[in-house]
């Protein structure tokens, strides 16, 4: 039997950051992907969020030849079909107050995830770890209640005292462990993306430094992700497939086939001599709330095979590499204590609970419900009067200036509706996303009265 120190399942990027975060302090690690290469079912762009060159030194060193990264961003407010005009537009760049530098200097970094996978891949078998592929993990091996190991395809065992299940949504392994069914209906999101070819140099005239645009409107919306040498047009924001079995019709198929009428993709289409080049469908863990059966005695469950893509936009590449690298801490941790039991590893769920990834699931219910209603009418009708409000308090040239400036008032008591609704799930959200920073400054001005006590000069009469 082969014997390793540490085994991973799944050559995604989570399983490259946990190999490459293990093999870096010597353990001896494998890593099992089921494809011809690592990225071979992800043909499609994606965005990396600055979070990863913050919290991965090495992504600072990322070059891959789709790699573009966003420094202008375009929100389009699309009108009611049948038209496929926009509503309103406005631009966006990265934000001046930040916490670290990258998030200053771009929104995300685009790019092709067959090439930052196989990327990755390498930065892991540099370290040292084993690659091994077009293998697929079938099952687990178990001494009593422990994970000891797995077994691929061809019924090969492979042992170590500690496993990481980096194997996406429908992870196997998950399931062998008996940590999980399939997810529920109401737990997976159905993504659809178009991905075209186009001409690089067209794309470099036509789009500039302008990479990402986002749409929005009544029952439709959607993205366009551009790369160096193509773009991909997304489907609606998420729904999930619960949604897409009451609506008794495949909601993010249909949104792909509007999105590609829209004035502004067909222009983009024809301006750089776009042809598609593949359809992709699949499924993403959306949740609610924090998902901690992740782990059992010698396993530790990441990225999609945990369920921690954030609730918000299903965001999910820097969580799997957050969470993977962790896990791989925690392996090293348990193999210099010679402890891989189920209560040892729940430190991973613990501290994993408390970090970045986390803190997303804090308002989660009300981020994943308030993200479902941006194709909402209310949403839409809340643009379109802010679109009037701006024209006639500022620009219209229509009429005398004064007289549009009257129709602000009435403009702006329509809107009091939209305002309410934003609110019902903005102040649940910023509740308890403020709660620990409350908690905080309360604990830091107990610790602080002392000291303040004796700064103040003493009372009248010396009391």
């Amino acid at each position: 039997m082969n014997s390793y120190d540490l085994i991973v399942v799944g050559g995604g990027p989570g399983g490259s950051a946990a190999a490459k975060e293990a093999a870096d302090s010597g353990l001896k690690v494998i890593v099992f992907e089921r494809g011809r290469f690592c990225g071979e079912k992800n043909s499609s762009g994606f965005g990396l969020s600055p979070k990863a060159a913050r919290d991965f030194d090495y992504i600072r060193e990322l070059d891959v030849p789709s790699l573009w990264p966003t420094k202008f961003g375009m929100m389009h407010i699309v009108e009611p079909q049948p038209s496929n005009a926009d509503r309103m537009t406005w631009g966006l760049t990265p934000p001046r107050r930040s916490s670290y530098p990258q998030a200053s200097e771009y929104m995300v970094q685009m790019m092709y995830r067959a090439e930052f996978d196989q990327w990755m891949m390498e930065k892991a078998t540099s370290a040292g770890a084993e690659l091994k592929l077009t293998t697929l993990i079938t099952n687990v091996l178990r001494d009593g209640e422990q994970v000891v190991g797995v077994i691929d395809n061809e019924g090969n065992q492979y042992q170590a005292p500690v496993v990481i299940a980096a194997d996406g949504a429908h992870s196997l392994v998950a399931q062998k462990a008996g940590l999980r069914n399939k997810w529920d209906k109401d737990q997976v999101t159905v993504l659809a993306t178009v991905d075209f070819e186009a001409d690089s140099e067209r794309i470099a005239e036509y789009c500039g430094d302008t990479n990402v645009h986002i749409f929005m409107g009544p029952d439709r919306g959607g993205y366009v992700c551009v790369f160096r040498n193509g773009f991909h047009v997304g489907s609606r924001p998420a729904k999930t497939l619960l949604s897409e079995i009451d609506a008794g019709r495949n909601l993010s198929t249909t949104s792909i086939t509007d999105n590609t009428r829209l004035d502004f993709v067909q222009r983009l289409i024809k301006a750089t001599r776009a042809e598609p080049r593949e359809f992709q469908l699949h499924f993403l863990p959306w949740l609610k709330r924090f998902n901690e059966r992740i782990y059992t005695g010698g396993l530790m469950l990441t990225g999609d095979a945990a369920g921690v893509p954030e609730p918000f936009m299903a965001e999910g590449v820097w969580q799997a590499m957050y969470s993977s690298r962790l896990a791989a801490q925690v392996a090293l941790r348990a193999h210099k204590d010679k402890d891989f039991s189920k209560a040892y590893l729940s430190q991973y769920m613990e501290e994993l609970k408390m970090s970045p990834v986390g803190v997303d699931f804090m308002a989660g219910t009300e981020l994943r419900d308030f993200f479902s209603e941006w194709t909402s009418q209310t949403f839409y009708d809340l643009f379109d009067n802010l679109a009037d409000a701006m024209f006639y308090g500022m620009l219209t040239m229509a009429e005398p200036h004064a007289q549009g400036m009257l129709r602000v008032p009435a403009i702006l008591v329509d809107m009091i509706p939209q305002l309410l609704f934003l609110t019902r799930y903005y102040f649940p959200i910023a509740e308890e996303a403020s709660r620990e920073k409350i908690t905080n400054f309360l604990a830091g001005m107990k610790m602080m009265a002392p000291i303040l006590k004796s700064m103040m000069p003493p009372a009248a009469g010396g009391k």
